[in-house]
């Protein structure tokens, strides 16, 4: 395993009692270009594009008990997706993310030629944690372009920690079920997302692929969270708001037979 930079981090408290599916695991938080950390850690990976959509606009963000406010908290770094991680009853978890992540991930990245991730560790992490350790990934700003590939994202990290380190990643079948049952669920969005790149398929224009108004109504953190991110796309959910994410459906070769 190689050796990787220790990194102080501004820690965030743990203060909300916040309503998620995901009650173990890994745990996410975005961390600010000063090392700095946004919000309190989550289970639930969809509050991630929800805190890119308040920063976007400056709107507080405040749902399922989880609150980020652009106003009075650290701002989001735009130049990288740098996220903090850590699943704090997993022992094997630094191995997990040093190793079998970083594989997994940098694969990816090679498919969708972009930079590849940079893994650290926190060197200030609270007692809770310091079984499993705390990591943080500065990986590239493509990730956040859109809900659906931050929905990507945060999927493949959870899923990469179990990737087989000698195999490629669209090998994989030794994933939880669960999240095994999300990827094949989100097969045409994903292989949507590598045959036609996710610069050509989101806008340019970030706000654009998070707007504040569509359909004449102001947009509605419930429709970021739970209706704009990966599964939505991939069954087309999302192609009334956002047809231009969706121009390239009638590819018959999108899915492998």
């Amino acid at each position: 395993m190689q050796d990787v930079v220790a990194r102080h981090v501004v820690w965030h408290p743990r203060t909300l009692k916040i309503s998620q599916i995901p009650k173990k695991g890994l745990e996410y938080a975005f961390v600010s270009e000063d090392y700095i950390q946004l919000h309190q850690l989550v289970w639930c990976k969809d509050f991630m594009q929800d805190v890119v959509f308040g920063f976007l606009h400056g709107q507080e963000v405040s749902i399922y008990g989880f609150r980020y406010n652009p106003e009075h908290d650290p701002p989001l770094y735009l130049d990288k997706t740098r996220i903090m991680l850590n699943s704090y009853k997993d022992a094997d978890f630094g191995s997990k993310v040093l190793v079998n992540l970083r594989d997994f991930l940098h694969q990816i990245e090679d498919r969708l030629k972009m930079a590849r991730t940079v893994f650290e560790q926190v060197a200030n992490a609270p007692h809770q944690y310091r079984r499993s350790g705390v990591f943080l990934l500065d990986s590239s700003k493509r990730w956040m372009k859109s809900p659906p590939m931050m929905s990507l994202y945060t999927l493949l990290l959870r899923t990469g920690l179990l990737h087989q380190i000698d195999g490629y990643f669209d090998q994989d079948r030794s994933w939880g079920n669960k999240d095994f049952q999300i990827l094949k669920d989100c097969q045409r969005g994903i292989e949507s997302i590598f045959q036609q790149g996710d610069r050509r398929l989101f806008f340019s224009n970030i706000k654009d692929n998070y707007p504040l108004r569509h359909g004449g109504m102001k947009t509605s953190l419930y429709t970021i969270h739970d209706g704009w991110g990966l599964t939505s796309f991939s069954k087309k959910n999302t192609k009334r708001t956002f047809p231009h994410w969706h121009r390239f459906d009638e590819d018959e070769n999108l899915v492998r037979k």
